[in-house]
């Protein structure tokens, strides 16, 4: 029972942390954009 909840609990924080970083390369990307057309 105590590794379901640490599991869990691990899972939380990683899906958090990918969710921050999609957003910060979405953001990211919305400032880059100009680099992007060069290409």
């Amino acid at each position: 029972m105590l590794g379901f909840i640490i599991g869990i609990f691990i899972g939380g924080i990683i899906g958090v942390f990918a969710m921050c970083l999609c957003r910060a390369a979405a953001e990211a990307d919305k400032c880059m954009d100009f680099t992007d057309s060069e290409e």
